[in-house]
């Protein structure tokens, strides 16, 4: 991969009794996400040790892809559906 490349690891902690309800809209992102010019690869998972945290992985072909995908129409609406659910705001690494 090119020195260029950006990665990000994003964690979701759902508020107590809605983490089936934030896993619906957090899966809900994945498919239009990679489907993006600039998504290599789009991954979320879910923690197996506290089922209330989730993780996306990812990695983008660059700065330019990421802003891009901060203004899509289902980011924006993952964003929106997911706040009334988390316990706080995501946690955003880029690397």
């Amino acid at each position: 991969m090119s020195d260029k490349h950006v990665r990000i690891v994003a964690k979701f902690t759902a508020r107590a009794g809605k983490a089936d309800e934030l896993k619906k809209v957090l899966n809900a992102g994945v498919k239009p996400a990679r489907a993006e010019e600039g998504c290599i690869h789009y991954d979320l998972y879910r923690s197996v040790e506290d089922g209330n945290v989730f993780l996306f992985h990812e990695t983008w072909q660059d700065a330019q892809a990421v802003e891009t995908h901060g203004n899509q129409p289902h980011f924006k609406t993952l964003m929106a559906d997911a706040e009334p659910l988390v316990a706080q705001p995501p946690e955003v690494l880029k690397f």
